[in-house]
């Protein structure tokens, strides 16, 4: 069971939540956050116990008449919703001058496998932009920032904004909470529609935690949304003090269930090698740490039922900007260097955002792309143009312009990495060639090692071809004969 240290047993206890779960009491003034939560990656989800208890009626008090208005809201925005929510800052604001008994009272209405807390964090996302929720969460003393985590652990870890410290600790509590929920209703016999996926898929969730594989980093739980089909962000290293940020956005067939920890190992062999270069490029001790690299599953991924329209992408792109806003607002004091490296239809994701002019990054790296919605890199917000594409010379899906202009095209005005392989100029190791769909992050590729430059702004060391307008357009393949075998998991 968790203890909270600095907390006598009798004021440990758990007080009744309304769907039976145990909730976490107001800790005291003088109780550190990590207090509330067991920090280890390798300890057991079955350290957490969760004490059945009797429901309690949610208060519709008048600091929080908001809150309990927009959950009742649908996730998914109306045509015409307003993205400035008055609603949605006055239940932040409620959250902030409500008593502790009446959040814990709001909080008890929660069920806690957190359907309640997607569709709050929903509404707050799309009616508070991020510098605002920032600015909202550093005006809260102490004591109010530990009793909100402790409360409503679903919706502080998702709110953008907020420094990532503090997300991933209260992800991992709301994972300990859903996840006991999920298997106690299992074991009792009363387990509901959709309990048995969504447990499984939130144990990869913790074993993505605990697998250290590859990056021989601290990890951070920055996204966690449980309502199927989930939503997750594994970050190696901390986003809080990192120099140089690289966020990894998949393309089709990722889910959170099926691939969060193979995309999660492979943003740790990807932090490998930028650690190495790191050493090799001189940076002193101080340095060598502070990068960080993102396993962002943060949006629903295609299928081959629906891989043939932008709606997801342009859903994915949504949520990518406010990743990366979130990451601007936390940092908003000692910005970070953010690169994107987006594959497939990721990559397509990936143009949507930065050419929609909310956001904008460092570097973009557009890997095995089906198209770009922009046709050059010039109408895409990133520094300096520093965009680089990679077509492997058998991936089925690179060139085919599916979604608008190859990334890969002179044209286009990308860097065009070389994928084939040979000798690396500076080491002089031999490096592997990416040739197939998934190749590009594999570990001793080239292109691995290209990317990881280019995430730590050292894209003047990697080898590849100046864009040249007058390059010829590629005839592009069938994208509809592209069989699933060709773009799956990686060996």
């Amino acid at each position: 069971m968790v203890e909270v240290p600095g907390v006598p047993p009798a004021a440990s206890a758990a007080s009744p939540g309304a769907s039976g779960l145990a909730v976490l009491p107001q800790p005291r003034a003088d109780v550190t956050l990590a207090a509330l939560v067991t920090r280890s990656d390798d300890a057991a989800p079955s350290e957490v116990v969760v004490t059945p208890a009797a429901p309690a009626e949610a208060a519709e008090t008048e600091p929080l008449a908001a809150c309990a208005a927009i959950a009742g809201r649908p996730t998914e925005p109306s045509p015409g919703d307003d993205a400035t929510d008055p609603t949605a800052q006055a239940c932040l604001d409620g959250l902030a001058s409500a008593s502790s008994s009446e959040v814990s009272r709001w909080a008890a209405s929660f069920d806690a496998d957190g359907d309640t807390a997607s569709t709050v964090v929903a509404a707050l996302t799309r009616g508070v932009d991020a510098p605002r929720t920032a600015a909202w969460w550093a005006g809260l003393d102490g004591s109010r920032q530990l009793s909100l985590t402790g409360d409503l652990p679903g919706v502080v870890g998702e709110l953008e904004g907020v420094p990532y410290d503090v997300r991933d600790q209260a992800n991992r509590l709301f994972l300990a909470a859903a996840t006991s929920e999920l298997r106690a209703r299992l074991d009792s016999g009363l387990a509901q529609d959709g309990d048995a996926a969504r447990l499984r898929m939130l144990q990869q969730v913790q074993l993505a935690l605990r697998d250290h594989e590859a990056g021989d980093a601290d990890r951070q739980l920055v996204v966690l949304d449980t309502v199927m089909p989930g939503r997750a962000a594994v970050a190696i290293g901390h986003l809080d003090t990192a120099d140089d940020v690289s966020v990894l956005v998949p393309g089709m067939f990722f889910t959170v269930g099926g691939q969060l920890v193979d995309w999660s190992t492979t943003a740790g062999e990807l932090w490998d090698e930028q650690r190495s270069w790191s050493y090799l490029l001189g940076r002193p001790d101080a340095q060598l740490d502070t990068t960080a690299v993102v396993a962002w599953m943060g949006y629903r991924t295609p299928d081959l039922t629906n891989v043939y329209d932008l709606g997801l992408a342009t859903a994915g792109a949504e949520r990518l900007e406010d990743a990366i806003s979130g990451l601007d607002a936390a940092r908003a004091s000692d910005p970070a260097r953010v690169t994107v490296i987006a594959h497939s239809y990721g990559s397509t994701t990936a143009t949507l955002a930065l050419s929609s002019g909310r956001v904008s990054v460092d570097s973009l790296a557009l890997l095995g792309s089906p198209g770009s919605v922009v046709p050059t890199v010039g109408q895409l917000a990133v520094t300096d143009g520093d965009v680089y594409a990679a077509a492997g010379s058998f991936d089925p899906v690179a060139g085919s312009g599916y979604f608008g202009a190859d990334p890969a095209t002179g044209g286009f005005g990308a860097v065009i990495l070389h994928t084939g392989g040979g000798a690396d100029a500076v080491t002089g190791r031999a490096l592997g060639a990416a040739l197939g769909h998934n190749d590009y992050l594999r570990p001793g590729t080239e292109s691995l090692r290209s990317l990881a430059l280019v995430g730590l702004g050292r894209g003047d060391l990697v080898d590849g071809r100046a864009p040249s307008p007058d390059d010829p357009t590629p005839t592009a393949p069938d994208i509809s004969l592209v069989r699933p075998q060709d773009v799956l998991l990686r060996d």
